[in-house]
């Protein structure tokens, strides 16, 4: 069964003339399968990134000066991101009241060689164990 395109009233797929209006109907087009046998449709799910999740663009200005901190080469940088002691496992627990700083620490602390031990999510902070194995011997 079909529509009559000009009443709109139920026809079979094989009619010509609609018993209902009188009118010459085209026939049946391929495409146009019975309603039983269509494929079924299903909404198309469209997935957002979590707004936390969003790295930030930053733009580096040619003419800014670098800072002393610089041009000294992290000679005084902070003992987690100085090499590890030979021989000695290293561990620290770090508090992070949103993703942002968590994320800037996950990045700056897995180039100097830190790992993840555990993490725990609370509503109002993430709590992380981080933890580094010895440098062998030799290793900068």
């Amino acid at each position: 069964m079909r529509a009559c395109p000009y009443c709109a009233e139920q026809i079979q797929d094989a009619a010509i003339i609609c018993r209902f209006c009188g009118r010459e109907v085209p026939a049946a087009i391929a495409s146009e399968q019975p309603a039983g046998t269509e494929r079924p449709r299903f909404p198309k799910q469209r997935y957002a990134i979590d707004e936390r999740l969003k790295r930030g663009t930053t733009r580096v200005d040619p003419k800014r000066r670098p800072s002393l901190w610089a041009k000294i080469g992290g000679a005084l940088a902070p003992s987690e991101l100085r090499p590890g002691r030979p021989g000695q496992r290293e561990t620290m627990v770090r508090e992070y009241a949103n993703v942002r700083k968590y994320q800037e620490d996950v990045d700056r602390l897995v180039r100097a060689g830190w790992e993840i031990d555990q993490q725990v999510d609370r509503p109002d902070k993430i709590v992380v164990r981080w933890f580094r194995e010895p440098a062998a011997e030799g290793q900068s």
